[in-house]
Parts: C-alpha cells; sequence; structure tokens
C-alpha cells in the first residue's frame, strides 16, 4: 500500500508540474509524459486514460526505486537516485520522437526539473519509512 500511494502521488505531482511547465514556458512535455500513441491498439486513447497508465508506470516504477533503495552509507543513495536521474533524463529523447513532440532547451529542463521533483519526493518517503 506504501508503494501504491506514493507512485500515486508522486505521478500526480510529475504531471501536475509538466503541466504547469507546458502552460507557463509553451512545451509539450506533459503530452510526451501520458502518449501512448505509438503503442499499437493504443492510438486513439482519451487523455485521461493515458494519465491513468502514466499513474500505472509510475507506481511501477516507484516499486523498483524504493525496493531497490540502498540501506547503507548517505553517498550511496545519492548515486543511487542520479543513476535513476539519468535514466528518466535520457527518457525524455525517445519519448520526444515516439510522441512527434518538438523538443526543446527548455522542454528538456522542465522535464529533468519534473522527474527530479518524482525523485525527490519517493526519496523522502523512502527516508521516513526506514
Amino acid at each position: 500500500m506504501f508503494v501504491l500511494a506514493n507512485g500515486l502521488i508522486a505521478g500526480l505531482g510529475l504531471a501536475a508540474f509538466l503541466a504547469l511547465g507546458d502552460g507557463l514556458f509553451d512545451t509539450n512535455t506533459f503530452p510526451v509524459l501520458i502518449d501512448v500513441s505509438y503503442v499499437p491498439g493504443m492510438e486513439n486513447l482519451p487523455s485521461i486514460v493515458e494519465l491513468l497508465i502514466h499513474l500505472l508506470i509510475s507506481v511501477i516504477v516507484a516499486f523498483f526505486l524504493m525496493y531497490f533503495y540502498p540501506r547503507e552509507r548517505k553517498a550511496r543513495s545519492v548515486r543511487y537516485l542520479l543513476y535513476w536521474m539519468l535514466g528518466f533524463s535520457i527518457a525524455f529523447f525517445p519519448f520526444s520522437l515516439l510522441s512527434q513532440s518538438a523538443m526543446s532547451l527548455t522542454a528538456f529542463f522542465i522535464w529533468v526539473l519534473g522527474h527530479l521533483l518524482y525523485t525527490g519526493m519517493l526519496a523522502i518517503q523512502v527516508g521516513r519509512n526506514r
């Protein structure tokens, strides 16, 4: 239940942050996050269904991030979280290409900040639970 709640909250926080960033800076990071139209059979799903799919993926990511979270030194935890951030940052490029969204430095920056928020939310909850 802990992973489910935190995965949903962090996923909603990420989606809200990206939507806010899109509104403020005229980027397309939120559609990149939820777009699944490149998956066969999911071409014309409503946005709310795409968001629910994103939240399901968020719970799965939260499970793995929390399950493998280092229990030892703080330096290992920081390095572990930086690896997750690197993966989230790299994911921007293939997902942008697949969703046929325009890439920009601003969009990439918003994507990275949003995923930093997501990772931070999960890390804080792991720290509180240990």
